[in-house]
């Protein structure tokens, strides 16, 4: 039975993630906003480099569910061995530990593998689109964002960590630390205040790296010196092992090909939006980025939910785990409701965030109207994938939305786009039915149960 308890601990967890995941929301938009003050070319151009270094970026922020998916297990039985003698306790703590060490040695060779993607840029970039200008723009953007990824690997490992530990309030300080300097460093590189060169587009991605490194070294620094994280012997690497480093990567695997290769269909997506024309691929972008921060603001409660879930899980209590999966999904509705009247009420309010220009702004608020109803439903569903992923079940995901968006995003838009000629509606409709798709298969899945019987370490 669903009591206060549960919502308590889902929001008492949650919350603090959700003030970071906001922060780190308000980042991307501050990207687009300010390059956007450049221009519609630059708001375009901003569109397409985003979402290629998306591309990099899933590959290293997988680690942080997939070091949380092992480590909140460990933790759970850490805890439940709490009463029992306090040499148990403490072996049982630095095994918890040992989660770390091994994932941040992963996770940081992946990190440079992740920046290999970017010396293909151009090239798939020419290949996507037609205007040189855009592709200029958006190159000169994922040439400089590459160098973040070897320190956002290590960032997301440490996050997965002190998520699964319960520490969420120090993830909370780093990214909301790391995000607003990145916008502080946006208003002076982008613009060239107070003395700076004055870099455009280059500019973001510069703050970008620069706020990514500092917040890397915030969480690594606390890891390692503070009172409630020592005991753990983090950051020591004296109990590497193979296997370990094995059952990380596997957990991790399922989000990289699963966030990688629907990013990758999404980027074509835009292409085929560009070719409609820019204002409609500008336009497409403030809706990707409004369902993104509806994504963000129940992706707070979710990973809140899904840490409770893997302590349970830990500590063999299933129907428990259920009852916070149920309390995660309810939280969703509630705020889901509110953001998406948001949504119909405010239209023209949010398109002028990005961009002033009149075309724009009625194309804008058509498009989020278009949208209202499916972003509702993909809030619904979306917590159920972060409750499978976040707990070693990321087979399931990665299979239901390659199915979903392939036929829908990807099939549906080819052929009422290229062969009927049917235009950015037609587009937009068959992005729409993914997000239904997705969803629905997701509470299948839930239902089914199978996602309380998954191992995550062999």
């Amino acid at each position: 039975m669903l009591t206060r308890k549960h919502f308590l601990n889902v929001i008492t967890l949650g919350a603090p993630l959700l003030a970071g995941m906001v922060s780190e929301f308000f980042m991307y938009i501050a990207d687009s906003a300010m390059v956007g003050r450049l221009g519609t070319q630059y708001l375009a151009a901003i569109a397409i480099a985003t979402l290629f270094a998306e591309i990099m970026w899933v590959i290293v922020w997988p680690f942080a569910p997939g070091t949380q998916a092992l480590a909140a297990r460990r933790y759970g039985r850490q805890k439940a061995a709490k009463t029992a003698a306090s040499t148990l306790y403490i072996r049982l703590q630095r095994h918890t530990g040992e989660i770390l060490d091994n994932s941040m040695v992963v996770s940081f060779a992946v990190g440079i593998a992740a920046m290999l993607i970017a010396a293909f840029s151009q090239d798939i970039l020419h290949w996507l689109l037609d205007d040189a200008q855009l592709v200029s723009l958006a190159d000169s953007y994922i040439r400089i964002i590459k160098w973040a990824m070897p320190l956002a690997g290590i960032f997301y490992t440490l996050y997965g960590f002190l998520a699964a530990v319960n520490l969420t309030r120090v993830i909370m300080v780093a990214t909301v630390g790391f995000n607003v300097l990145n916008i502080l460093f946006n208003y002076v590189l982008i613009f060239g205040k107070f003395g700076f060169p004055a870099l455009g587009i280059e500019g973001a991605a510069v703050g970008t790296v620069l706020s990514q490194a500092m917040g890397t070294a915030y969480l690594a620094g606390h890891v390692f010196f503070a009172k409630n994280t020592r005991n753990y012997k983090c950051c020591r690497f004296g109990g590497l092992q193979f296997g370990l480093m094995k059952d990380i990567f596997i957990a991790s695997c399922p989000m990289m090909a699963q966030l990688g290769l629907v990013l990758s269909i999404f980027l074509y997506y835009e292409s085929l939006i560009a070719r409609i024309g820019t204002l409609h691929l500008a336009v497409t972008h403030i809706i990707f980025t409004m369902f993104m921060l509806n994504r963000t603001l129940i992706g707070g409660f979710a990973e809140g939910g899904s840490i409770l879930i893997g302590n349970h899980l830990g500590c063999d209590q299933p129907e428990e785990a259920v009852r916070y999966g149920y309390a995660t999904e309810y939280l969703a509705f509630f705020f889901g409701v509110i953001l998406v009247g948001l949504i119909l009420v405010f239209p023209q309010a949010i398109v002028k965030i990005f961009n002033q220009e009149p075309e724009t702004i009625a194309l804008g608020v058509k498009g989020l109207r278009f949208f209202a109803v499916f972003i509702f439903i993909n809030i619904i569903g979306f917590p159920f994938e972060i409750i499978f992923t976040h707990n070693g079940w990321g087979r399931y995901p990665l299979v239901t939305e390659l199915i979903s968006i392939v036929v829908f995003a990807l099939g549906l838009t080819l052929l009422l786009t290229r062969y009927f000629k049917m235009g950015i509606y037609a587009a937009w409709l068959s992005l729409g039915l993914y997000m239904v798709c997705y969803s629905l298969l997701l509470a299948a899945g839930f239902w089914s149960k199978r996602w309380l019987r998954v191992h995550v370490e062999t």
